[in-house]
Parts: C-alpha cells; structure tokens; sequence
C-alpha cells in the first residue's frame, strides 16, 4: 500500500487543479475575485488630482437670472481659471459686514479693484458695523470709495434720509450715494414708487447730485419701466449668461455679475461690477461742494 502512496497524492492534486481551472471558467463570481486581487496586485499608486475652484468669466455661467422683487441668486461655483471682466480700470467691488475684517493694503493692489462701494446703513437707524473702519482705511490706501443705503420701503423716507445723514459724510465719499433697492417689504406699487422718489429727491438736495441706484433686473423691469427713473444711474445685479438686458433698452452704468469674486485682502467671495456701455469711473465720481 506505501508504494502506491505518490501516485495517488500526484493524481489527486492533478484533479484539484483541473477543477480548479474549471471552476474559474464556470463560475463568474469566482473568477471575478480572482480579477480583481491580481488588479491589487498589479494597481500602482497614483498622485491624487487636486481642483482648484477659481472664476471663469460670467459670459461662461449657465443663466441663472435675480429673482425679481425678493433676493439675488447665487451664481454658480467657480471650477476653471481666473477671467477678469475688463480688465485693470474697468471693475471694482462692493462690501459690507458680512466680508468680516478686510485687509486693504492688500485689496488696494489688487488690479481688480478700481473702487470699492460699502455699505453704511438700512432703514431708520441701522449702522454696518464695519463702516467706520472700512471707509477710514480704504482711503488711507488710496482706493477710491463710496458708501451705499439699504432702502426699506415701508419705512419713512425721512427717517432713512436722516440715518444716511448721520452717518455718511458727503466729505468722505468719492463716488454718488448709492440707495440699494430689492424689496417691496409688503407696500403697494404706489407707496413703494413715492417714498423712494422722496428718498432720492432728498438725497439729491444733500448731495448736489442725483444717487445711483442698485437692483436687480427684474426688479428694475416691473418698478422702475417709466420715463421719470431715465434721470438716474443704475447700476445692476444679474447673474446670467450675457449681460442684462433692461426694457425700452434703457442704460445702465455697471453690472454686478458675481458675489462670489476673490480678491486679495478679503476672506471668501465678495460682489464684483463692471462698468457697461462705454461707462467709466468718470461716470459714478462724486464732486464735493
């Protein structure tokens, strides 16, 4: 019986192996095991892909319009190189509290940044929290600077008039008042239209000149479509593919087309304007009495 022990052990693992090769050929789970752990083998490591998210023009952004008579849209994120809109000399930025401490040495050599507009109140008796700082600052580094008034209109305009008095000298101001008008805040047509023409016509008296006035376009199409508003310079927000068409193709200065710019200084997005039409900053300076 021990002499035929080898050959039995030789016949027995040459059966193994016949099925072996057979069950690999019929069973598909198996052989899938046994591809995949030879890929284990055989996978080489590679360098992981790092994305940088930075801004591609907004001729390039998927249309994505402002929602007339509430709020602005986001634009989309950002996943190609940096395209600045016109270039040195043609866009400038707009900030608030929500930017957090800004650097301005840093924002003041930034090509991007022909001029900054910042807001300074809302309402009656509202105060941005960086105001103050803001404006003292971006004028020591010689940026050229404006402040804006964020209109409620169910508010008093004379109210709004004496908060923007308090705290925005016309001494300190490089460029137009700026009156920010999104919302109806639940007040008929009428009342809307007559408090801001009062607000405006105030600021006008103050001022020597007539503000600039901010909104979305859809927002502009259904409250400011008239022949009275053509005496003022608007300045709007759209996030669309092509730059923003107004009815009865009335003339805007500047076109905000991002909140989601960088720029050097700031932490996070930040609103980005071009100037539109053949505008310049000649058209938005502010002249001191």
């Amino acid at each position: 019986m021990n002499r035929y022990c080898p050959k039995i052990i030789l016949t027995f693992t040459l059966l193994l192996c016949v099925c072996t090769v057979s069950l690999a050929q019929y069973n598909p789970r198996f052989e899938q095991r046994y591809e995949t752990n030879n890929k284990k083998k055989n996978k080489k490591q590679k360098s992981p892909v790092i994305v940088e998210y930075t801004e591609i023009s907004p001729l390039n952004y998927a249309s994505n319009p402002d929602r007339g008579g509430t709020e602005l849209q986001q634009p989309p994120l950002f996943n190609n190189r940096r395209v600045v809109i016109g270039g040195p000399g043609k866009t400038g930025i707009d900030v608030s509290h929500y930017q957090g401490y800004i650097s301005w040495a840093e924002v003041a050599r930034d090509p991007q940044v022909t001029f900054v507009i910042m807001k300074a109140t809302e309402a009656s008796d509202f105060v941005d929290d960086r105001y103050q700082f803001n404006i003292r600052e971006a004028h020591r580094y010689g940026l050229k600077v404006g402040s804006y008034h964020f209109y409620r209109a169910h508010i008093d305009p004379e109210l709004q008039f004496r908060n923007m008095m308090r705290n925005i000298d016309p001494q300190q101001q490089d460029i137009l008042p700026v009156i920010d008008v999104e919302l109806t805040n639940g007040v008929s047509y009428d009342l809307f239209v007559s408090r801001l023409e009062r607000l405006c016509e105030m600021v006008t008296r103050a001022y020597g000149a007539r503000p600039i006035i901010y909104t979305g376009r859809n927002f502009f199409n259904k409250y400011f479509n008239n022949s009275y508003w053509r005496q003022y310079k608007f300045w709007i927000a759209a996030y669309t593919t092509n730059p923003p068409v107004l009815n009865n193709d009335h003339d805007y200065i500047m076109w905000q087309f991002t909140e989601k710019s960088r720029v050097q200084g700031i932490k996070g997005g930040v609103d980005m304007s071009r100037f539109m039409f053949g505008h310049t900053i000649e058209d938005i300076l502010y002249y001191k009495r």
